[in-house]
């Protein structure tokens, strides 16, 4: 059965289709929450439709594909996130900033209490990945997994541009270069990347369990190995990722 014109679009391998869409649609909750600032209650509800709406799409994406080339999805996501991460997560963080000030300082004392309260590597290292790898299990759920994710990088590029623009109305010049910092962090892309490859284990989990719609041209054993393959591959990526961070934070100040 041939797939639906919203599915050829909505499909994490092609992002110069789906980067676009996402970003319409950022533009468009962005401009209707600007509409409820007057409204005090609802928008601080209404900031949550950001990353729900956009966790919905992304999950969508990952799951409208017949074809199954891992590679693509991979390098598909990478391109998405990032582009959440340094644009996208730009317009919930300005509502974060404008209506739930709280919420900033909240998250800026975390970050604060993580480089402070853990003086050692392996100290530090272990909060890092205990926190992250809560993400990474569930990135490996199907259908859970690309929910989940979608929801954990809209919230944290929302959370970086709310620091940063918290910064812009106190008249900070440098305010822009928190986002951009982690931009180009290499900690950024590893922990991205496990989380990637936990999430392609999951597509392959979800191809074994025979929920996939199409006969799978692979016997189960070996797409059940190549799921686990990812998913233990992902988790000791991110383990050497909250190394390269507790590094980063401790020996060199970053």
């Amino acid at each position: 059965m041939e797939r639906s014109n919203i599915s050829k679009f909505l499909n994490i391998e092609k992002p110069y289709f789906l980067i676009p869409i996402v970003t319409v649609i950022s533009f468009v909750l962005f401009w209707l929450g600007i509409l409820l600032f007057s409204y005090s209650s609802l928008a601080e509800i209404y900031w949550y439709a950001f990353s729900v709406i956009l966790a919905l799409v992304f999950t969508f994406s990952v799951y409208s594909s017949e074809s199954f080339r891992s590679l693509r999805v991979y390098v598909g996501s990478i391109l998405l996130f990032y582009s959440l991460l340094a644009f996208i997560g730009a317009m919930p963080g300005y509502y974060m900033a404008r209506m739930l000030p709280a919420v900033v300082s909240q998250a800026n004392q975390t970050i604060i209490s993580i480089r402070t309260g853990y003086p050692t590597v392996l100290s530090m290292v272990t909060v890092i990945f205990l926190n992250n790898v809560k993400i990474d299990i569930a990135s490996f759920i199907p259908f859970i997994g690309p929910f989940v994710l979608g929801i954990s990088i809209i919230n944290t590029s929302s959370v970086i541009w709310g620091l940063s623009f918290t910064q812009f109305f106190s008249n900070n010049p440098y305010w822009f270069l928190g986002p951009f910092a982690v931009i180009i962090a290499p900690d950024t892309f590893t922990e991205f990347s496990s989380y990637i490859l936990s999430l392609i284990g999951g597509l392959y989990l979800f191809k074994a369990l025979a929920f996939y719609g199409a006969e799978s041209p692979l016997p189960k054993k070996t797409l059940y190995i190549k799921a686990f393959t990812y998913f233990v591959t992902s988790v000791a990526l991110l383990y050497l990722s909250a190394l390269l961070e507790a590094f980063l934070i401790l020996r060199l100040g970053l």
